[in-house]
């Protein structure tokens, strides 16, 4: 039997990248970024991959942050820290946050999917939370940052958005 899950998620990986865009982010930290896929895909000075260690952030400055589909595996409470921590420790003024997450739409295709075996159900079951883009927005007002764009994508199941950081008042 041929392993479909693991086409089907590099798929959904890759449009995921396809956000990002192919100009020199500068300095970046991959927040999330499991085994460092991204690095491949994007032009940069200096990456950082950060997974579950979350203590080399007391020590890293960047321009970018990619946070792509992870959010939704954080308790909601939790990811309005980090983006505190990132706002006030991380990045440098006029820096970005880009993210991915999956809609409240997605949530029963991705069970059903992952029902199937299709995409990996640990993963799925891990989602602790499927954002609005009106919470979306209220985590950039709570941070510190203004959202920079903001737009669906895949079929409305996923979306994407930029976060800047605004100068200090």
């Amino acid at each position: 039997m041929i392993d479909t899950r693991n086409k089907v998620e590099r798929f959904l990986q890759l449009w995921r990248f396809k956000k990002i865009p192919s100009l020199n982010l500068g300095k970046v930290i991959d927040f999330g970024g499991n085994k460092g896929e991204l690095r491949g895909h994007i032009k940069c000075e200096c990456y950082t991959l950060v997974n579950y260690d979350h203590s080399i952030l007391k020590y890293r400055k960047a321009d970018n942050i990619v946070a792509l589909a992870v959010i939704e595996h954080i308790e909601k409470e939790k990811v309005f820290e980090i983006f505190k921590m990132f706002n006030e420790k991380n990045l440098v003024t006029g820096g970005r946050v880009w993210i991915t997450t999956p809609t409240p739409l997605a949530k029963p295709i991705l069970e059903f999917l992952a029902f199937f075996n299709i995409v990996d159900k640990d993963n799925i079951r891990e989602h602790k939370h499927y954002w609005t883009k009106k919470e979306i927005y209220e985590l950039a007002k709570k941070t510190g940052f203004k959202i920079e764009k903001y737009k669906r994508f895949q079929f409305g199941f996923n979306q994407f958005a930029i976060f800047r950081k605004l100068p200090a008042p």
